[in-house]
């Protein structure tokens, strides 16, 4: 092999490598932004997460002001609330049957194969600009009084049996014939935030 072949060898393995050591830094440039965008991600929904504490927190000031009246024992969805939870309820709006929360206003996003609730007005926007939304569900069968005869609710310490504790869970046609009131019910917050970050929470509580 002469002077010149050998020149012309080592230009192409020079060449193969500077392109192998190009592959390598944008993989690693890729990598680094990727890590990079799902770090800001990861801290958006952490945010929205927190900002949720201040949609239980409406939510429950607005049941505080109701709970010792019969104004909870129906529906009021311009308030968001509904005295009893449906068995096909999908918080998330994904499912193509069913009944779904109207969070954005727009008719469930017009699918005309749900049954659409209204959730709560939305509160403030935060400085983040997160914006929330609350719906609150009494776990009962349907409306009405919890200790109507056909209503079945879930009550803290509600049961009659003898070897119930305080802290215990009770649903079932049994729960009727409690002198508990302190029913439970679902808050489920939305939180839509930046880079359409969309979190749900959802909190029990009774009083």
């Amino acid at each position: 092999m002469n002077a010149k072949q050998t020149t012309g060898a080592s230009l192409v393995v020079a060449l193969i490598m500077l392109v192998m050591m190009s592959a390598g830094a944008i993989s690693l440039v890729r990598a680094v932004s990727t890590g990079r965008l799902m770090a800001a991600n990861l801290a958006f929904r952490q945010a929205a997460v927190l900002a949720s504490d201040a949609g239980n927190e409406a939510a429950i000031e607005w049941l505080k002001t109701h709970i010792a009246t019969a104004a909870l024992y129906a529906d009021q969805p311009d308030q968001g609330y509904y005295a009893s939870v449906p068995d096909d309820l999908d918080i998330t709006g994904t499912q193509a049957l069913g009944v779904a929360i109207d969070w954005d206003d727009d008719d469930c996003n017009m699918a005309s194969t749900q049954t659409c609730m209204k959730a709560s007005r939305p509160l403030a926007a935060d400085a983040a600009g997160n914006v929330i939304r609350y719906a609150i569900h009494r776990l009962c069968r349907m409306a009405g009084s919890p200790q109507g005869g056909a209503n079945s609710c879930l009550m803290a310490g509600g049961s009659a049996s003898a070897s119930s504790k305080r802290s215990s869970l009770s649903y079932g046609a049994s729960s009727r014939f409690s002198t508990s009131t302190q029913v439970y019910y679902r808050i489920t917050v939305r939180v839509r935030g930046p880079r359409n970050t969309v979190v749900f929470t959802q909190t029990l509580a009774h009083f």
